[in-house]
């Protein structure tokens, strides 16, 4: 897909909007210059466009902070639904009459229906051309107010949720609208690993904070809760504010830009998947930099996957890994760097 996206990248006018997810990265690297702007919702992704691109925007697709319009949207489809729904409708705001639309995706992505979707919404016919096994869809602005919106529509507003115990969520966050199952395993491992009142705590991919919440319930923490998504973000500080968290919630990269040694505890439920890709390096990444984040007499608890050897990897930058308990799939771990 990377050459799909990268032909049409570069006979893009100055005048386009990337919008760019995790599907993106393997052209984020040096030597590669793009003309346009790049928008997108990963921290990550927003690091590497620096110097790449000619500006570039982290937010949750808050279109309006570009402060213009533009001829052309190209878009690899995200793997979350809402997400890719909502930038089909904005669209028609944001392109001037004749600008494109251009969706790019594998057979896996959705690329089919999002083209339907697309034609649907901006008033077209649909259009979907085969390249390998790749797809394109490039739709034209006939209309400046668009068709029939389509999907989520009203994705950038924060909810509370009754099954979240009214906690604040909102879409294109990954479960946005239930407790995630090795999330609530691992709290309720907070009885017997609970840490002194007034301890330092990292959450390690904070989500919409329910980790961080689950802990302050039992006592008094000074938090730092840090995700690579900008929605989680936003959950994350609307729960902070309303449960009177003390603390901090900041953007990181697997939690890279954090200052070393400040943990006593650090909470972590990692993803291992980087947008349709199983990563493996992923679960690395978060195992290095919670040892770095860590203080010497602190503790990490990871909640995992069953199927990830987190012991083998594990062991690769902590001296010490047990496994708490497993349940439904999941196992909890604690692991010590001394």
């Amino acid at each position: 897909m990377s050459a799909l996206l990268l032909q049409e990248l570069l006979k893009a006018p100055r005048e386009t909007l990337w919008i760019a997810d995790e599907n993106s990265k393997p052209l984020l690297q040096p030597g590669f210059h793009f003309n346009g702007d790049l928008l997108t919702n990963r921290w990550d992704i927003a690091g590497l466009a620096e110097g790449i691109a000619a500006r570039s925007f982290f937010n949750d697709f808050h279109f309006e902070e570009l402060s213009r319009s533009y001829r052309r949207i190209v878009y690899q489809v995200s793997k979350e639904k809402a997400v890719v729904h909502h930038i089909i409708n904005q669209a028609p705001r944001f392109l001037g009459e004749g600008g494109e639309l251009v969706l790019l995706g594998e057979k896996q992505s959705g690329i089919k229906s999002y083209a339907a979707k697309a034609a649907e919404r901006l008033g077209t016919a649909k259009q979907l051309q085969k390249h390998g096994n790749d797809y394109s869809s490039i739709n034209r602005i006939i209309h400046a107010n668009g068709g029939k919106l389509i999907g989520e529509l009203d994705y950038s507003r924060l909810r509370s949720l009754p099954e979240l115990g009214g906690l604040y969520s909102k879409p294109g966050l990954f479960g946005w609208n239930k407790i995630d199952k090795g999330s609530a395993l691992l709290a309720r491992q907070f009885t017997t690993e609970l840490p002194r009142e007034g301890a330092r705590i990292v959450d390690l991919g904070c989500g919409y904070g329910y980790l961080s919440i689950q802990l302050a319930s039992r006592g008094n923490f000074h938090f730092t809760a840090t995700d690579n998504n900008a929605a989680a973000l936003l959950a994350c500080k609307q729960n902070f504010r309303t449960r009177g968290l003390t603390g901090v919630v900041t953007p990181s990269d697997a939690g890279a830009e954090l200052d070393c040694g400040i943990a006593d505890l650090v909470l972590c439920n990692p993803p291992f998947h980087q947008g349709f890709q199983v990563e493996a390096g992923l679960t690395n990444r978060f195992l290095q930099n919670s040892a770095r984040l860590l203080k010497s007499t602190g503790t990490t608890l990871f909640v995992v996957n069953a199927f990830i050897s987190l012991v083998e990897k594990g062991l690769r930058y902590y001296s010490d890994v047990q496994l708490m308990c497993q349940e439904n799939g999941f196992c909890v771990y604690r692991l010590r760097l001394c």
